[in-house]
């Protein structure tokens, strides 16, 4: 029985088991946050960016200690992106950012060419150009020599928009030509549609207009053929334009309308405020005034108040229709209503260049301090690096003086061991010369002595015991007489023997042996 209900637990610890055991691959497991992120990236292609934002930063905040860097960085772009689409370009920027600060060596060269592009387009929708063109060509170089077609074509196309704005249209068409070329290789709808429309438009402003509606026709047909309601709407404006622009009116006015209905499908309210703008310079250019003063108030209704420049122009428009009716009053109202809001622009505008001003002063400010501290730092660390040289000098003197002090003590002390044996050498000889004349002396006759020198026998009995080496106390020991008349004999000896000093007597007598 007790077989049996372990059999029958068995089952039961198993799904205890490998419940946790899926929960934790499930966190782990970067394949399995592909619903939640597919989910965001279908509502950033419906142009529902709040809610693709917040699954980003929900999959970011959920993963942020499991998911792979790459796959980490590449969810950092899409949120930047969908922040940039809903407006909040100075909140997209540090999303960016902090991608472009990895670098290229934890993340792939298409993820970071598309955080600099994100970068770029922020700078280009809050006015900065340089800034923008600077991070467009940083993106270009970064993937022009790849094979990645597709980034190649839209970065030609960012550098051609820029170039437009800055009114180098030559360059921007080769930069247009290239991404054309590109085309063919490039999966990505969108971003052919954008190539499609930069190139139509930079035709129109030369006054191609064949080529800018052949272009836009282009646009309109791949939006369409891939239900891209926004690029349609955008490409029937654009004709729109090209068509006013070669008097063709009524066919312009159709090709709003149609912009107008796909703009309210997608319930683009700047869209269809922008539309209904267009619209009533359409029913101006036909003169239908009254048609062209209602569609104006609805978009007058629909025109947010932080919309400024949007609003002047609603308002130019109103002082327009106004004067061509004979409507003075009116017009004077729209007029100063117009004239308030330029001034509102203006201000904001140079509000904008002062803190642009300061903020680069503070930038620079900042720099210099950073290169002062720098420049700081490197002349401590020269004067550190002095200090240890200068320390390491003195060492190296203080060893070479105690080693050269060290040689030349023994160098002297090798000098005066050598003079000591040079002396005890000439000592030794010494006294072996001198033992050999004692026993030389030792040998003499005294009566011999005695005879050629004219000695007294007791001064013959002193110089014996002088060539023994015996000093004068113990001749006087010797001989029993005192010292003083040791003295007296040894004095009578030097003078007979014609010498100053005990060995010269020694000498003179040795001499006398031999001869």
């Amino acid at each position: 029985m007790k077989i049996f209900r372990h059999i029958e637990l068995f089952p039961l610890l198993c799904i205890l088991l490998i419940i946790p055991g899926c929960c934790l691959l499930a966190q782990n497991n970067p394949l399995l946050l592909n619903d939640p992120e597919k989910k965001a990236d279908s509502l950033q292609l419906a142009e529902k960016h709040y809610e693709a934002i917040e699954i980003y930063k929900e999959i970011l905040q959920n993963n942020k200690h499991s998911l792979p860097e790459e796959h980490r960085f590449r969810l950092f772009v899409k949120t930047g992106n969908s922040l940039m689409h809903t407006g909040q370009d100075l909140q997209a920027q540090p999303w960016f950012r902090q991608v472009i600060n990895v670098g290229s060596s934890l993340i792939s060269e298409g993820v970071l060419s598309d955080a600099m592009t994100g970068l770029g387009r922020t700078y280009e929708y809050t006015g900065k150009s340089d800034s923008a063109f600077f991070w467009y060509l940083k993106a270009y170089q970064l993937v022009n020599e790849s094979p990645d077609t597709l980034r190649k074509a839209r970065g030609s196309r960012n550098i051609a928009q820029l170039l437009r704005v800055l009114e180098r249209f030559g360059e921007a068409k080769n930069y247009c030509r290239q991404a054309v070329d590109l085309i063919p290789g490039i999966g990505d709808f969108k971003i052919v549609a954008n190539i499609y429309n930069e190139t139509a438009y930079l035709f129109e402003l030369s006054e191609q207009f064949d080529s800018a509606a052949f272009y836009y026709e282009k646009l309109i047909n791949i939006s369409q053929d891939n239900n891209y309601l926004k690029g349609e709407s955008t490409g029937y404006n654009n004709l729109a334009s090209v068509f006013e622009k070669t008097g063709k009116y009524q066919e312009a006015l159709d090709l709003k309308q149609k912009g107008l209905v796909i703009d309210r499908q997608i319930d683009d309210k700047y869209g269809i405020m922008t539309s209904l703008v267009s619209l009533t310079e359409s029913y101006l250019l036909i003169n239908n005034y009254q048609k062209a003063k209602e569609t104006l108030n609805e978009a007058l209704i629909l025109c947010d108040s932080s919309w400024i420049v949007d609003l002047s122009g609603i308002y130019y428009l109103y002082y327009d229709i106004f004067k061509k009716t004979g409507n003075s009053n009116e017009a004077l109202r729209s007029y100063e209503k117009y004239t308030a809001l330029r001034d509102s622009i203006n201000q904001n505008r140079s509000r904008e260049k002062v803190m642009d001003i300061l903020a680069k002063y503070e930038t620079e400010k900042k720099e210099q301090q950073i290169l002062l501290l720098e420049q700081t730092n490197l002349l401590n660390e020269s004067r550190i690096r002095f200090q240890w040289v200068f320390i390491g000098g003195l060492i190296i003197s203080g060893l070479l003086i105690l080693v050269t002090t060290w040689f030349f003590v023994r160098h002297k002390n090798h000098k005066i061991k050598q003079m000591q044996l040079e002396i005890q050498q000439f000592l030794l000889s010494r006294r072996d010369s001198e033992n050999s004349n004692i026993k030389h002396l030792q040998d003499f006759n005294a009566d011999g002595t005695i005879k050629k020198w004219g000695l007294t026998l007791r001064e013959s009995e002193i110089l014996q015991l002088l060539g023994q080496g015996c000093s004068n106390a113990k001749i006087a020991e010797t001989l029993f007489i005192s010292e003083n008349t040791v003295k007296f004999h040894i004095k009578n000896i030097y003078i007979k023997l014609n010498v100053k000093n005990r060995m010269e007597a020694l000498l003179r007598c040795r001499e006398s042996l031999t001869s």
